[in-house]
């Protein structure tokens, strides 16, 4: 085994010491700040009601009516949301689920929108909610729901579809539950 000379050895050293500092400036430049999101969403409001529908000669049932007020604001670029709603999977801007302690039937379920500066666009047979950057759009969520008397529900939005553009072929999600309040039927 062949022994360095100083002189190998200082350049050895020197090389090492470059590349404890390139690996400290690339540790640095992951760590620079992430890109802003491309959307805030916010729960403003959550009410929910319920009235008893009486039937002679049969059970009593519940309707339940849930509202939710959602607030969405675009990152640094226009968002398009669907303006539809659905307890399914398919491509639609709100998914939701209903939670309780007895199946719940829906009745209706609708979505709006409002706010300043945005726009609505149909693209084939979509409507979307056009809301340009750093602009925020008020979505209001009602769904009612039949279901068992002395039985608890609540509506949870499960997810938010959105794009970029509306020519995209797929959708961006925003993932995080959005939970109406719960109510007992009785």
């Amino acid at each position: 085994m062949k022994h360095l000379t100083a002189s190998e050895e200082q350049q050895i050293a020197a090389l090492k010491a470059q590349i404890q500092k390139l690996q400290t400036q690339l540790g640095g430049a992951r760590k620079t700040k992430s890109p802003p999101p491309q959307v805030a969403i916010k729960l403003v409001k959550s009410q929910a009601r319920f009235k008893r529908v009486k039937k002679k000669g049969e059970r009593d049932s519940g309707i339940g009516e849930f509202f939710l007020e959602i607030d969405v604001t675009a990152g640094t670029n226009a968002i398009y949301i669907p303006l539809s709603i659905a307890s399914g999977k398919k491509a639609t801007g709100f998914i939701y689920q209903i939670e309780g302690t007895a199946e719940g039937n829906i009745s209706t379920a609708e979505v709006t929108s409002r706010g300043d500066g945005i726009t609505k666009i149909t693209l084939g047979t979509i409507l979307y909610t056009k809301i340009p950057a750093g602009k925020t759009a008020s979505f209001r969520v009602l769904i009612e729901i039949t279901g068992a008397i002395n039985k608890k529900f609540k509506v949870v939005i499960t997810r938010i579809n959105y794009k970029l553009s509306p020519s995209d072929a797929r959708y961006v999600r925003y993932e995080e539950p959005l939970s109406s309040k719960e109510i007992r039927f009785d």
